[in-house]
């Protein structure tokens, strides 16, 4: 166990004396001495403070090598961030790209036929989606702390590029609406055409917006180990499991609801929101359910 090296890292890392240690845990400085020379192990309760007073897990401050993971920590953090949002935001491309592509070929092909692109996109929007959670979760069990490392420098010039990107998606988004009344009434054009470039339009802003945003969450590395530390917390595993059922649920529901009601109908192409639905369902019961440490 790396327990000793691994508390004397972090304690040393916090800037924090053996005093003052021994002070937030209500215990002796000599008792604190004992637990970074090996000579003596905290019990469960005090372990416990010590991983949420360090924002770590655990299994991190129990057998994690915290001083040598801090040599490359930051350039693997790094990597994984940016491999996540440009992931995520292309699951959410796929998804709106499909509705553009879907509309495209409506003219040309069936309903039922443009319908088919709709879904196959939607289909690799879920892969990537997919893809990017168990990539997520597989880095956090691997990396269950980062020593933060972003300067106030990169910070600042992250919020003047964040301010670009989100005001772009957001004009963007908005000139996809404007133009798709005017096509529609001054220029008349086909709905087909219209359609197609409005959501190429929403596709191009969302996607903007979704990457940034992720952007923004990586360069928040003290959230990151507060939230890795919860979420291994048996708190956190079986609030996970609570979220993991209920959407579950909610998306078996909108499934059976999409093929019967399409079924009945035969409005295939035209009952795709209930999936939109189901994912808004999910995401709300995401924050409902989950319950935070103050």
């Amino acid at each position: 166990m790396n327990f000793a090296e691994n508390l004397r890292t972090l304690r040393e890392k916090r800037g924090m004396t053996q005093e003052q240690l021994a002070e937030r845990m209500e215990v002796s400085r000599q008792t604190v001495s004992k637990w970074e020379s090996g000579g003596s192990f905290p019990e469960m309760e005090k372990m416990m403070q010590l991983a949420e007073l360090f924002s770590c897990t655990l299994d991190g401050l129990l057998k994690g090598e915290l001083k040598k993971a801090d040599e490359n920590g930051a350039a693997l953090y790094e990597e994984h961030g940016n491999r996540i949002a440009k992931t995520v935001s292309a699951g959410v491309c796929c998804c709106i790209g499909g509705l553009a592509v879907s509309a495209a070929v409506e003219s040309i092909l069936s309903e039922d036929g443009s319908a088919i692109f709709f879904l196959l996109f939607a289909l690799a929007g879920v892969v990537l989606f997919v893809r990017a959670g168990m990539a997520s979760s597989h880095f956090r069990n691997k990396h269950p702390y980062v020593e933060p490392f972003y300067t106030e420098e990169q910070k600042e010039r992250f919020h003047e590029k964040y301010t670009s990107f989100l005001t772009a998606g957001i004009g963007i988004i908005i000139a996809s609406v404007i133009w798709m009344i005017f096509a529609e009434n001054v220029m008349h054009m086909g709905e087909s055409l219209a359609t197609t470039v409005f959501f190429l339009g929403v596709m191009t802003g969302v996607g903007m917006i979704v990457y940034i945003g992720l952007q923004a969450s990586k360069y928040n590395v003290e959230a990151y180990n507060a939230d890795n530390a919860w979420e291994n917390s048996e708190e956190g595993r079986e609030n996970n499991r609570k979220i993991g059922k209920a959407c579950g649920i909610v998306m078996t529901v909108v499934t059976a609801a999409f093929v019967g009601l399409s079924a009945v109908t035969g409005a295939w192409g035209e009952l795709w929101w209930l999936f939109a639905v189901g994912g808004i369902l999910c995401g709300a019961l995401s924050i409902y359910l989950s319950r935070r440490r103050d």
